[in-house]
């Protein structure tokens, strides 16, 4: 498996074909996935959309609320056939990365408190646990109501230098 396969880049807000990928990489890694409608509407200027792509392919995808000082990652996912392969850290780098070209400073983002994967990465960004939103995760089939960690991060440049 050649390293140089996998690159990212923003998807632009032309790109709008890329919604059924995007849909489905969220129903395979989201217990909450956003719908079709809502990806359709991060597609303005509110909103930046990292792609991850092998080769052509998307396989992966962030979306951060486009501000200039402090940012809201809503979203990132890996398709679960590229997972373990630190493509996740790779997508989470390049999203603060072009948050920080944005002028963003900071960085706020929820997890599941039982993502401990996702957690783990966060925390090795830089992120740090600020508080706890009680039931924040609608319930999802039989399962209940789950609790999200608050997270930030203080400097988005600071996570760039991480390997």
């Amino acid at each position: 498996m050649s390293e140089n396969r996998y690159s990212s880049r923003v998807i632009k807000s032309d790109e709008v074909n890329f919604v059924p990928d995007m849909e489905k990489i969220e129903f395979r890694t989201q217990k909450n996935a956003w719908s079709a409608q809502s990806l359709l509407e991060c597609f303005d200027e509110s909103y930046i959309i990292m792609g991850l792509f092998d080769f052509e392919k998307l396989i992966g995808f962030s979306v951060i609320y486009n501000t200039s000082f402090s940012t809201d990652l809503l979203t990132i996912g890996v398709d679960p056939d590229y997972q373990g392969k630190k493509l996740g850290f790779m997508l989470l780098k390049e999203t603060l990365k072009v948050a920080h070209e944005n002028k963003d400073i900071e960085c706020y983002l929820e997890v599941r408190v039982s993502n401990e994967v996702a957690i783990n990465l966060y925390k090795k960004m830089g992120f740090e646990i600020v508080g706890t939103r009680k039931g924040y995760y609608n319930p999802v089939g039989s399962e209940p109501a789950e609790d999200a960690y608050t997270m930030f991060l203080k400097n988005v440049g600071s996570a760039l230098v991480i390997e």
